[in-house]
């Protein structure tokens, strides 16, 4: 994400400050243990869960076990879902993200030939908003008194 921010090139605080608006309601860092990063941590009073390095170690993991693997895998299948469906529009990316994830729970827990009818399955169990439901929904105004004299919409005859 940094490199679409910031560019290419030596990581300095400097250049994440100039960033920090893409950083808002952060509260935790996943990183390796770069000093820039730690002070940029600091100044945003997040924490900084540092990955330690070690040649003896196969995974490189923080103390309570995260890696930046999830995170890369992640982004590797929002980036080929955007080749593959031309471009995603940031209104729709957690009903994306949320696809995804549903995507991957199916793959390890239906066969390849069950997992289209099980998805399709799972998204007919779940319930669709109606028009009765709209008007039976507790409203702090009455919709019926504000649009009523209008007639259209819900309260078109």
């Amino acid at each position: 994400m940094m490199m679409q921010v910031s560019g290419l090139g030596s990581e300095s605080f400097d250049k994440y400050k100039a960033n920090k608006d893409y950083f808002k309601d952060v509260e935790e860092f996943i990183s390796d243990s770069k000093a820039s990063i730690q002070q940029f941590a600091n100044y945003l009073e997040a924490v900084n869960n540092k990955i330690k390095t070690s040649p003896l170690e196969k995974r490189y993991l923080t103390d309570d076990g995260k890696s930046l693997g999830a995170v890369n895998e992640m982004m590797t299948e929002v980036s080929s879902m955007i080749q593959t469906t031309r471009g995603i529009g940031t209104r729709y990316i957690q009903g994306y993200l949320d696809f995804l994830l549903l995507k991957k729970q199916a793959k390890y827990t239906f066969k390849r030939k069950e997992m289209a009818s099980e998805i399709l399955r799972m998204m007919m169990d779940t319930e669709a908003f109606s028009n009765e439901m709209v008007r039976a929904t507790p409203m702090p105004i009455s919709l019926k008194e504000a649009y009523y004299e209008y007639r259209y919409g819900i309260f078109a005859e």
